[in-house]
């Protein structure tokens, strides 16, 4: 009853089913279905690879079993119908959700299995990349969600414009702001950043708090013993307002798409966003016309050069009423068999894992894996991790509002702040 409540009230979502065409004695049992409920683009290497290893297991068990997948890929509309289901105690078998305040409240209700746990006990731990776990847990240390991504963020820049006005690829943050100054002189924009999805605006708020102190002030700012206005708070927005000036014309309303083009196309200099999208790059990155760089230093600071935004993405959270053996089983297959089928189709894995012998891999690929291997201690984790919902949305918001001008750093930190405030109140 429990699953057709569900798929009744997603008539909207994409489904996929993997099933199994067992003997007939199996087909006259009851079958065993297992459905996640994802926020992962539909046809996307992470629902492709799971698929192929759901088709994998469910022939090598036999008909008695079924993998349904009900897709969300829009995150807003994803968490609504979420909530939705799981206060009418709907819960899917698995689902996708970050380490955020809302999942720690599934995590205090006993909703969820502990990931930690589990990979702890059937030995499965160690295969995992320390960092791409650690983007999963809870700053106590705890783990609910289980990585099926591994992420390091860039600055793309484009080498013949950069050479046509003798820069330097920026080691320090002064440094990159004088590029950006030097750039837009010269009539060129600076930086095209995706301000319609909002995360990658916010990115370079959070870049200076990250430099001088980790996630350590975030943190502090999530559970209210920060403000907005301490002094971190205030070296990220006045980085965040000199910065902002050297986004493109109108960025708050550009798209991802958009915003990508412009740099492919040579109408902006630089360009942030992750190894994700390699594919996208290797043309001109062939070519010689684009390379990359990380987040730059700041002399002193807490993080270093080697040391910049990593993440796992969205994590992969199980019902802690509905995880038996079997769905065990299937779980630590996928573990299993998920690192070389994901890194074929090109994407870096969170899963420790020899490369497949018979998939050609560009120099771009290999350089950025090589990358990984030489990440530091920190990572920067993104904000929307740790603040509320609420709070995430006036931070977004009001954000973009803070790199046009059109509110000031104060305003920005009692708005901020208030929300903050409003949150720690209710719950």
């Amino acid at each position: 009853m429990k699953k057709n409540m569900m798929k009744a009230f997603l008539t909207t979502a994409v489904m996929g089913t993997v099933m199994a065409a067992g003997s007939m004695m199996a087909m006259a049992e009851e079958p065993v279905t297992v459905t996640w409920f994802a926020s992962r683009p539909v046809d996307g290497a992470i629902d492709l690879a799971i698929r192929q290893i759901a088709q994998q297991y469910s022939e090598e068990h036999g008909g008695n079993w079924q993998f349904e997948v009900i897709t969300e890929a829009d995150r807003p509309s994803y968490l609504q119908k979420l909530q939705t289901l799981i206060s009418g105690g709907n819960m899917p078998d698995i689902i996708d959700i970050d380490a955020t305040p809302y999942c720690q409240e599934l995590v205090d209700a006993g909703m969820l299995v502990d990931v930690k746990e589990y990979l702890n006990q059937e030995g499965l731990y160690d295969k995992f990349e320390p960092t791409a776990l650690a983007y999963q847990e809870f700053t106590n240390g705890t783990m609910y969600t289980l990585p099926l991504e591994y992420h390091v963020e860039m600055i793309w820049y484009n080498k013949e414009i950069f050479a046509e006005n003798g820069l330097e690829v920026p080691k320090t943050m002064d440094e990159w702001l004088d590029v950006c100054e030097k750039l837009s002189e010269a009539g060129i924009t600076p930086i095209s950043v995706d301000g319609a999805d909002r995360w990658p605006v916010i990115r370079y708020l959070a870049m200076m708090p990250f430099r001088e102190t980790g996630n350590d002030y975030i943190i502090s700012l999530s559970e209210g013993n920060a403000s907005m206005g301490d002094q971190a708070g205030r070296n990220g927005i006045e980085f965040f307002q000199k910065i902002g000036q050297y986004f493109q014309e109108g960025f708050a309303a550009t798209d991802y798409a958009t915003a990508q083009a412009m740099f492919l196309d040579g109408q902006s200099a630089m360009y942030y966003i992750g190894d994700w999208e390699i594919a996208a790059m290797q043309e001109a990155y062939k070519n010689g016309t684009i390379d990359y760089f990380y987040m730059p230093a700041v002399d002193g600071a807490l993080t270093g050069a080697n040391e910049f935004c990593v993440n796992s993405g969205i994590g992969m959270a199980f019902n802690a009423e509905t995880f038996d053996e079997k769905t065990k089983d299937f779980v630590k297959y996928v573990i299993e068999n998920y690192g070389k089928i994901y890194a074929g189709m090109d994407q870096m894995t969170p899963i420790k894992s020899e490369l497949p012998e018979d998939h050609e891999f560009s120099d771009l690929y290999l350089r950025v894996r090589e990358d990984m291997g030489s990440i530091g201690e920190h990572f920067l984790k993104p904000w929307d991790c740790y603040l509320d919902s609420n709070t995430c949305t006036v931070v977004n918001d009001n954000a973009l509002l803070l790199a046009t001008g059109d509110i000031d750093a104060d305003t920005f930190i009692s708005l901020v702040d208030t929300a903050l405030e409003e949150y720690k109140s209710g719950f």
